[in-house]
């Protein structure tokens, strides 16, 4: 299946990893908000045509969520930007949030493998937890990892890349 926003993704669930968020954020930063010292970290989406197609990617999933943890990760970034720029970021985050209709999944650590943890970490153990909860909706996680890309699909589930998605032609 091509990372495109055809009508197959509507009524998937598309899972957001804390790159994808944080890449959205950056984006508008340093577009809009003319944080111009913040564009040296934009990786996948660095003009209006990636930003274009990879919104429109993810307008093509009727249901989006993350986890709290990716929540937790985007603190952790924009505390260390400039505090001036602290407000504007997260008011960016909490738009992005309600724009694209996110919901937030609580996996309890406790609910998670440790060994799981700790090979990859509690924020992906989450995603894939998600994923695996929500089977009967066919959810995909968007990443900016391709180390999580690669975990999902020995696990059987579906995960894309951004730059998956950034470098594939609208249609």
């Amino acid at each position: 299946m091509s990372p495109s926003p055809e009508k197959d993704w509507q009524g998937r669930l598309l899972i957001l990893d804390t790159g994808v968020m944080r890449e959205l954020v950056l984006f508008h930063a340093v577009q809009v908000l003319r944080f111009i010292k913040l564009k040296r970290d934009l990786r996948f989406i660095k003009n209006q045509h990636s930003y274009q197609k990879c919104v429109q990617f993810m307008a093509g999933f009727r249901h989006k969520t993350t986890s709290p943890s990716v929540v937790a990760e985007l603190h952790y970034w924009i505390r260390k930007t400039d505090s001036p720029g602290h407000l504007k970021l997260w008011n960016r985050v909490y738009d992005e949030f309600n724009n694209m209709n996110i919901a937030e999944e609580v996996v309890k650590l406790t609910d998670m493998d440790v060994n799981q943890v700790a090979r990859f970490g509690p924020v992906d153990v989450s995603l894939i937890e998600i994923a695996r909860r929500n089977a009967e909706h066919s959810p995909c996680i968007l990443t900016v990892e391709n180390a999580l890309c690669g975990v999902c699909e020995k696990a059987n589930i579906r995960a894309l890349s951004i730059e998956e998605v950034t470098l594939t032609a609208l249609r």
